[in-house]
């Protein structure tokens, strides 16, 4: 694994907490960039064993996460975080370079934002804006 998770240890950063997953390193570090220049706190791991891990330990209030990850299905990943953290239902943002229509439908069926690779930074960014949106009253309330 090539990211920690120091910025989950970190108790004076503020702003939604992000969990990128993608076992693309130029990926990984470049939303790492766009999401903290947006205000997010991010981190990144590239497998679906080191999102798991992330999760057993710490409060993450969005994943963005790569469909194809080598260790196990994005669409599953996704189910095992929300069976972890029930509050990430409907807050994860897909990418995929898989153009085919019954992946399409796998994504869209979750209820989760969905993105092709290559994929626009501006829509990224108000993907992840959408799914965390209201975080602070939500998961206070």
């Amino acid at each position: 694994m090539w990211a920690s998770v120091s910025a989950f240890n970190d108790c004076s950063v503020t702003g939604p907490r992000i969990l990128v997953v993608d076992d693309e390193e130029a990926i990984g570090r470049a939303l790492q960039i766009l999401l903290t220049r947006a205000g997010f706190v991010v981190d990144v791991v590239r497998s679906a064993h080191a999102a798991t891990a992330v999760l057993k330990d710490h409060h993450v209030d969005c994943l963005v996460l790569d469909y194809r990850i080598p260790d196990l299905r994005g669409d599953v990943l996704y189910t095992s975080a929300i069976a972890e953290q029930p509050h990430l239902a409907g807050r994860a943002v897909f990418m995929t370079g898989d153009i085919t229509r019954r992946v399409h439908d796998a994504i869209d069926e979750l209820g989760c934002a969905r993105l092709e690779k290559p994929f626009d930074v501006q829509a990224m960014l108000q993907a992840v804006r959408r799914a965390t949106a209201g975080i602070a009253q939500q998961d206070a309330g």
